[in-house]
């Protein structure tokens, strides 16, 4: 059985729809003439992107996402004619390739004529705008897309930079919106310091701030149309301040290294190479070959996949957890990462659905945990980079822990928060207020069943399980979808059962199994009408409430004193 479901939000965007609204269409008529006034510094003046006008990406942007093709343009000439023109520059040689050289340069030439015209048609028909209540974006040629995001479904604003992109000093921003379940859209490539601009104006009119400025400058209310809610006024005639941050961690490089080579990923595919290595020495040993069915040799050829793919977790793992660094701001949680392609995200703490606490088996001699979160609109690990997005913190001390979950859930709802979460994470049994499984499943969980454990505070519940990796999953009351009761043959002859807490696509998946069968039904009951309370008294389009952000604000000043 499962618990009645709250409708979702809408995630606020309408590909290939026009909105009715006539800011889709027409600029602001408020907003500053772009003709008139330059386009500002960083740190004053209003952005000239936020006129209301339609503008277009930087006029390489379509170089920059299609450098591959350069490559390999590069590529196959040379495997053409680049070792006949080595040869004959040398003097060691003719360069038999020079009579087809001009019908090759002409076909390359060629190829080259038809990337410019497509690259600048793709340039002249992507354009963006910042209306009065949504961003807009237009783009292809042949296939028109038309995208919109209104403000108040904006989850975070996130600025990426590939190698190529930081050559240039361009920035792409990416949008995430509510429930939109991946990226809602992505404005690609502009500027790196108007991306900074216009990523502050976005964020400050999704948190509201942008009416409030408006108020303050022109004391005029805004205005309110039938069986609405408040309408954001004119924008301000100067840009919008990034919000100051506060750097609460870094994680070092040597912990970082460390952390990937000792990772479950990497001791997996270790053992496989060293079974295979022990089980050609066995077989070399008993059953000798010569010549090409030698077992070396074909060790070799299936040790390659595995060597590859160990050499790209390691890689993979370290470029994008370099420099991990935690900052706040009234924005949310800022997180910068990336050696080659550097990331800076924003994770607002009021649309945090679930956090999850992990360590790894070789992760507890040194004291190392890790931290992912499911947030709105981010959508499953498995849509591109989902994965690196809801990690919170790669590898961090139970301090760093503590502090990055003084933001994402500041208020565990109980009074000995941090013994708690101690417990939930290390601990065992009943201690703290947890309950685990009934000693009658230990056969079917003979490392885990005490550790197979829940606590319900006033504000969330805590779900403790797993004994060769431990994990602490941390979901508020508001946040839980809906809870699924699940019963299995076995389970029914042991009287236990298990829970299933609905949250967002993400990497945290809330599970509560093999819990004793009265006890499952009394927090499924429990846990259904807190949740459908919860959600009615705090769902709201913006991200973070007033109270809310004072109280962000003031754990915020709590970590940084400490």
């Amino acid at each position: 059985m499962t618990a009645p479901q709250e409708p979702k939000e809408s995630a606020g965007v309408r590909p290939e729809q026009k909105q009715p609204d006539s800011t889709a269409t027409e600029p602001d008529s408020t907003a500053t003439d772009p003709a008139e006034s330059p386009l500002p510094d960083p740190g004053s003046g209003r952005p000239e992107a936020a006129d209301g006008e339609w503008h277009r990406v930087h006029p390489i942007s379509p170089w920059v996402r299609g450098w591959v093709i350069l490559v390999a343009m590069l590529f196959f000439a040379t495997q053409s004619f680049g070792e006949d023109m080595v040869r004959a520059l040398v003097g060691q040689g003719e360069f038999q390739a020079a009579e087809g050289l001009w019908v090759t340069l002409a076909i390359y030439g060629g190829v080259f004529v038809v990337m410019v015209i497509i690259y600048y048609f793709s340039w002249r028909f992507t354009k963006y705008q910042l209306a009065e209540e949504q961003v807009l974006l237009d783009t292809g040629v042949i296939f028109r897309q038309h995208r919109r995001v209104r403000y108040d479904r904006v989850q975070a604003v996130d600025i990426r930079q590939p190698l190529v992109a930081r050559i240039f000093g361009l920035a792409e921003l990416k949008f995430e919106a509510a429930d939109g379940g991946s990226t809602a859209m992505q404005l690609a490539f502009i500027k790196e310091g108007e991306a900074r601009i216009l990523r502050a104006e976005i964020m400050g009119r999704a948190a509201g701030i942008r009416a409030g400025a408006a108020i303050a400058e022109s004391g005029e209310e805004p205005s309110e149309g039938p069986g609405e809610g408040p309408r954001p006024a004119a924008a301000p005639a100067s840009a919008l301040p990034e919000a100051p941050e506060h750097v609460m961690l870094k994680v070092p490089a040597g912990r970082m290294i460390g952390s990937v080579l000792l990772s479950t990923a990497m001791i997996v595919m270790v053992s496989i190479i060293v079974l295979l290595v022990l089980g050609a020495w066995i077989l070399d040993m008993t059953i000798p070959q010569d010549g090409e069915d030698n077992w070396w040799l074909i060790l070799l050829f299936v040790l390659l996949p595995f060597v590859f793919s160990l050499v790209g977790v390691a890689w993979g793992g370290f470029n994008k957890g370099y420099n991990f660094t935690v900052a706040t701001s009234p924005d949310g949680l800022r997180l910068r990462y990336g050696l080659l392609e550097t990331s800076q995200q924003t994770v607002p703490p009021g649309r945090v659905q679930a956090v999850r606490i992990s360590q790894g088996l070789l992760w507890r001699a040194f004291g190392w945990y890790k931290m992912s979160v499911n947030v709105a609109g981010y959508g499953a690990v498995t849509e591109g980079s989902g994965a690196d997005k809801s990690t919170v913190l790669p590898v961090g001390t139970i301090e760093d822990v503590m502090r990055v979950l003084s933001v994402v859930a500041p208020d565990p709802g109980v009074e000995d928060a941090p013994e708690v979460i101690r417990e939930g994470i290390t601990g065992s049994g009943g201690g703290q207020g947890f309950t685990h499984s009934p000693r009658r499943v230990w056969w079917l969980d003979p490392l885990t069943w005490k550790r197979n454990a829940y606590r319900s505070t006033d504000t969330m519940v805590l779900l403790r399980s797993g004994r060769i990796e431990r994990y602490l999953v941390l979901m508020p009351h508001e946040r839980i979808q809906s809870i699924g009761l699940h019963q299995g043959p076995l389970e029914r002859r042991l009287r236990v059962a298990t829970l299933r807490f609905h949250s967002t696509a993400g990497p945290v998946v809330p599970l509560l199994p093999h819990a004793d069968v009265d006890v499952a039904v009394r927090l499924f009951n429990a846990e259904a009408d807190i949740a459908a309370v919860s959600r009615r008294m705090r769902d709201r389009n913006q991200w973070m409430r007033q109270d809310e952000l004072d109280r962000f604000e003031q754990r915020t000043q709590q970590v940084i004193e400490q």
